[in-house]
């Protein structure tokens, strides 16, 4: 029974990775193609299209690349570390560009171009706060499970004594 519920387990995960990266790849191609149609039609913020195709660009490069990770541990592993990087300070880059003109009225920004991006932002923001929200969860949960185990172990040990 637990080989069954192994394999669930399995096609649940590749199931809900493939969705995922289904998501992101389109994601990444509408920011591609949204900053490069209103690229120059942001004169308040110019940087922002700039944002949106370099952002997708580089999620896109890191989908492309996945299949190599099979091949070239060591190498895939150093060059999804320099995309995070990159990725992390392209987001806060993005971050000031699209916020420090929120509250500019009227923005001399296309609307499409500056709530395709702020959109894009806060969605990366949710995502994550829940991913920061489930590695604690699962750390506290791991804590307080090997603390079960070593009272469970410990108490064993004192009644056999």
């Amino acid at each position: 029974m637990s080989d069954s519920s192994s394999d669930n387990n399995n096609k649940t995960s590749t199931g809900s990775q493939i969705c995922s990266v289904v998501i992101w790849t389109a994601l990444s191609i509408a920011m591609i193609v949204i900053g490069a149609l209103y690229i120059d039609k942001c004169s308040i913020e110019p940087m922002i299209p700039i944002y949106l195709i370099v952002a997708g660009a580089v999620h896109l490069v890191g989908f492309v690349l996945l299949p190599l990770k099979f091949v070239f541990v060591k190498l895939m592993y150093a060059i999804e570390g320099i995309l995070g990087l990159f990725s992390l300070c392209w987001f806060i880059a993005g971050s000031v560009w699209v916020f420090r003109i929120y509250q500019v009225s009227p923005r001399a920004c296309d609307s499409t171009v500056y709530n395709f991006a702020f959109g894009i932002l806060i969605f990366e923001y949710v995502f994550l706060c829940l991913a920061v929200f489930m590695i604690c969860l699962c750390t506290c949960c791991g804590c307080c499970l090997g603390l079960r185990a070593a009272n469970t172990t410990e108490e064993a040990h004192l009644s056999s004594n």
